[in-house]
């Protein structure tokens, strides 16, 4: 099992929403999870993984941890995404009005993400996700990129239309087992 906090590439439903989010609101009213930490990985390194694993015997029924180099909050992803993106500075408004439920259907209504894959992301978000185990970067070592790499990569093949995979491929939404 590989457990990360934030998958961030172009294609990823975490990615996806932080950019409509980003690219449509100059001003965001946010649930106070904005300042939560958090240790995003990219899409690359999560691949590597994935492909380290099938070539490593010792990580057979194992879990672990996997997450970027940095641990920042969600308020500073925002940022980068929009230093990243050329846009203006964001402002940020925590409220502590916003539920998961109602931060779902805000992102449902903003973004390409449905409610109901909305919902257990902003759920997630709610709770500190960082690496508390760092054995499989013993085991498969390789060159973590930072959030601000993973998000210019990101952005640059969206704008060049190279997006190879994105979480729609996956067909059609089902509702999930425990609704």
């Amino acid at each position: 099992w590989l457990r990360s906090a934030m998958i961030l590439g172009s294609g990823s439903a975490s990615f996806e929403m932080l950019r409509y989010l980003v690219d449509r609101l100059p001003v965001m009213f946010t649930p106070p999870w904005v300042e939560t930490p958090v240790q995003p990985i990219s899409i690359r390194n999560v691949l590597n993984y994935l492909k380290g694993c099938l070539e490593h015997e010792e990580t057979t029924g194992q879990t672990f941890d996997i997450g970027g180099p940095e641990v920042l909050t969600y308020r500073r992803l925002i940022e980068i995404y929009a230093e990243a993106a050329g846009l203006p500075r964001r402002r940020i408004i925590p409220v502590g009005f916003l539920t998961p439920r109602l931060s779902a259907l805000w992102v449902h209504l903003l973004t390409p993400v449905p409610a109901s894959i909305a919902k257990p992301l902003a759920e997630g978000l709610m709770n500190e996700v960082t690496c508390k185990d760092n054995r499989i970067r013993e085991i498969i070592p390789q060159d973590l990129l930072d959030c601000r790499e993973t998000i210019r990569r990101a952005l640059e093949r969206i704008e060049q239309q190279r997006l190879e995979a994105c979480w729609t491929d996956a067909g059609a939404l089902l509702p999930p087992e425990w609704t």
